[in-house]
């Protein structure tokens, strides 16, 4: 099987993915401009990461059509239910790619905390 052909959520638990992760960027960013705009100190805009990890891990998700819990258990989500996946071989496959998945989502937070730590503490 393809590394295209391998999916564990359906459409619907797509859009699901996609949504969280279009809210947490949402997050993310107001957050992001509420810590520079009050000259908070660079160690506590470090909690950035985690809304960014997220919506890192929703649009991943939903662009590669892998669930990252739901692989690492073995299953599958095609919108009716979870259920096993019983070829061993796919379900190797599917960690792997969740596993990648997870590795990209970490380091575009870490881009984004670490741009975000830029900024002065203090303006002016």
């Amino acid at each position: 099987m393809t590394d295209a052909a391998l999916c564990n959520i359906g459409p619907g638990e797509t859009r699901k993915r996609r949504l969280m992760g279009f809210v947490s960027l949402a997050a993310g960013v107001g957050l992001a401009f509420v810590l520079i705009a009050t000259e908070a100190p660079r160690p506590l805009r470090l909690i950035i990461f985690f809304p960014f990890w997220i919506a890192g891990l929703g649009m991943l998700q939903s662009r590669a059509r892998v669930c990252i819990a739901l692989a690492a258990r073995g299953l599958r989500n095609m919108d009716g239910g979870s259920e096993t996946i019983e070829n061993n071989g796919e379900a190797d496959g599917l960690r792997v790619k969740a596993k990648e998945v997870n590795r990209r989502a970490l380091i575009t937070a870490a881009i984004i905390a670490s741009v975000v730590l830029v900024f002065p503490a203090k303006f002016g």
